[in-house]
């Protein structure tokens, strides 16, 4: 199910990993039109421990659509370095009128 977030709302993102990543994973936003993508933001993310990080970003009052969130880290085990790449989607969408 995707989620559903009016124009102007605050959305959280959050990471966790069962292995602590080498650095803070970033995150990238996209907005998509089901064939392309097009990046909106990079997100300032903060760490609440070395396995969990969450980042807020506030919808344009103007946006609409369907957007991707990606986070992107690395921890390396032994040697071997492991990517770890984690995709979601959410839709803007204005469901309300005006109070």
């Amino acid at each position: 199910m995707i989620e559903i977030f009016e124009p102007g709302d605050t959305k959280q993102f959050t990471f966790q990993s069962s292995v602590a990543p080498d650095a803070a994973p970033s995150v990238a936003l996209y907005a998509t039109n089901g064939s392309s993508e097009t990046l909106v933001a990079t997100i300032t993310i903060a760490q609440s421990d070395t396995m969990h990080y969450y980042g807020m970003w506030t919808t344009p009052a103007n946006s609409d659509g369907i957007f991707i969130v990606e986070w992107k880290a690395q921890s390396t085990v032994g040697g071997t370095a492991y990517p770890f790449v984690k995709r979601s989607l959410f839709n803007v969408a204005k469901t309300r009128s005006p109070r």
